[in-house]
């Protein structure tokens, strides 16, 4: 056998193939894998143009494929494009305003000052004073500058008090369907805290980055992703455009990751209506599947409710407020709002387009499931694999329902170990401990994709393999339902196998066999031998696409 360009030897390929396969070497040729096996019987197939890595022991995964990321978000929430306001960078409101004090010295007034990444528990002053961000911590450095911040779970903004004038809100201003300006009980004036949908009244007047500006920052990203070893990603809020940002990079050449996108015509609005997906489909002219192995179209994306840490995820069992949150869609009440749900699923999965909906709460993630289940039933598409997003808190009949329909849950072990230290005593006990039960899904027959959801996190694929083994929580290391951890492969899977199948890609992805895309992340350890405390500390060193080097740190 001749025409290998790529050879890796000496080291633990970890194959994920479901045999528990690992092997010494694999040969890769135009882009697929030609050949796994021995030392000795993968290096006779080498040529004199093939390049040999020496893996010195270390080990070679399937490329990390994260099921959920917001490729181009998470390019634009990062310097020169938006403030990083995350824990990694700040950790009090004073930091904040000297960095938007520092933009405003080079901005002509008017011009719009963003940042991404703020949490409450990591501000020092919020957590002193035990309420949340006003207006007011702003207005002093940025009279003349509309500043808006993007919560870091990106279902909350801070606004000040220029940007709300610029978008008209103030006392008199409604709550719009699905979200919440905060409020001065005394007065009625915005905060400059919104919440869920009211966050589009003012991202809405934020000028949109021009097109060079949105490539360049999805470039980065990709850059950054492939650093980390990761090889495709899913983009689950893809606008217009952003698809024509990525076709515009693909006809160039430029994408350095495989791209699945996720189409949405509604963001920075939650709410998605019924009207809108009409008008969609009268003209999108596809479905799901339409594209090549670089960049597909893979579906649409609904939200159903907001997120436990702002009480807007819809429970059963409220919060410590005493309120249990709701859902999103369009209605007055929440029977109206399920059906809302409800026909929007039945649209899209009408028009043969997978759905993959944002669910967090107990309530959302049934009334989510009962209606993907709805549809299928009433209008069989073997092959949809819809998805349910977050799955923090389905109950055993949803998970049942799941895996009778080939649904997938799509979690986010790195959200749970990021905020659970804080949500502790938001939620009960109970919930808490079982909050993203990957076990009993997986138990269930449920396939479990995990992924970071970035920029809401660092998009760190280590962390959240660890976390899915260990379930320690970030700051205090406690740990939050034992019985949901992990096997370590199982970890792994989450993050290759089950992201192809998500996609209807796991004959080609996800696993290291002959004929599959040569797609591979290169560790300096063997990553089934080292520690479980030590997962988040493995070293990529090299990551591969179709057969290409996109990043060598050796």
């Amino acid at each position: 056998m001749s025409g290998i360009d790529l050879l890796f030897h000496s080291g633990h390929i970890t194959t994920l193939d479901g045999a528990g396969t690992v092997a010494e070497a694999v040969a890769v040729a135009d882009g697929r894998i030609r050949a796994v096996g021995t030392n000795t019987d993968i290096m006779a197939l080498a040529g004199p143009g093939t390049r040999r890595i020496d893996l010195a022991g270390g080990s070679v995964l399937p490329g990390i494929n994260d099921s959920h990321l917001h490729l181009q978000f998470f390019g634009l929430s990062r310097p020169p494009f938006s403030i990083d306001l995350s824990d990694r960078a700040v950790s009090s409101v004073r930091e904040i305003r000297e960095h938007i004090a520092g933009q405003a010295r080079t901005r002509p007034p008017g011009g719009w000052i963003r940042g991404w990444g703020w949490t409450e528990r990591h501000l020092r002053e919020l957590a002193e004073r035990g309420s949340g961000p006003t207006r007011d911590d702003l207005d002093p450095v940025s009279p003349d500058h509309p500043v808006l911040l993007t919560h870091f779970s990106g279902h909350a903004a801070w606004a000040n008090s220029r940007a709300l004038e610029i978008a008209g809100v103030t006392a008199a201003t409604p709550d719009p369907d699905g979200g919440r300006v905060v409020r001065d009980p005394a007065t009625a004036e915005p905060t400059g805290e919104l919440h869920e949908t009211a966050v589009a009244l003012v991202a809405d007047r934020v000028p949109e980055p021009t097109p060079a500006e949105r490539r360049e920052a999805t470039a980065a990203a990709m850059a950054e992703l492939n650093a980390l070893g990761v090889t495709s990603v899913t983009d689950p809020v893809v606008t217009p455009p952003m698809l024509r940002d990525y076709l515009a990079m693909h006809r160039d050449g430029a994408l350095r990751t495989r791209v699945t996108t996720l189409l949405n015509w509604t963001w920075p609005s939650v709410t998605t209506s019924a009207a809108t997906i009409d008008e969609a489909m009268r003209y999108a002219g596809t479905g799901s599947g339409l594209g090549d192995d670089w960049l597909s179209i893979g579906g649409c994306k609904l939200f159903a409710d907001g997120i436990p840490a702002l009480r807007s995820a819809w429970m059963s069992r409220p919060y410590d407020d005493g309120c249990c949150g709701s859902l999103v869609t369009e209605g007055g009440d929440d029977a109206q709002r399920l059906s809302s749900l409800a026909t929007l699923i039945e649209t899209l999965h009408r028009h043969r387009f997978q759905v993959q909906v944002h669910a967090t709460g107990d309530r959302a993630c049934d009334g989510v499931v009962d209606a993907l289940a709805a549809a299928a039933e009433a209008d069989p598409w073997p092959d949809a694999r819809h998805v349910l997003i977050h799955a923090n808190l389905p109950g055993e009949r949803a998970m049942k329902l799941m895996a009778a329909h080939g649904f997938v849950a799509n979690t986010q072990a790195l959200i749970k170990w990021q905020v659970s230290d804080a949500l502790r005593g938001v939620v009960d006990e109970p919930t808490w401990h079982r909050n993203i039960p990957v076990r009993s899904l997986l138990d269930a027959g449920v396939v479990v994709a995990d992924s970071s959801d970035a920029p809401v996190t660092y998009p760190d694929w280590r962390q959240g393999v660890e976390t899915l083994v260990l379930r320690r929580t970030r700051h205090e290391g406690a740990v939050s339902g034992a019985d949901q951890r992990l096997t370590r492969e199982q970890a792994l899977r989450a993050w290759t196998n089950a992201p192809a199948y998500q996609e209807g890609r796991e004959r080609t992805k996800g696993h290291i066999a002959p004929g599959a895309l040569a797609d591979l992340t290169v560790l300096a350890e063997d990553v089934l031998a080292v520690d479980d405390e030590e997962l988040h500390a493995v070293t990529p060193v090299m990551t591969v696409v179709g057969g290409d080097i996109v990043h060598d740190a050796r």
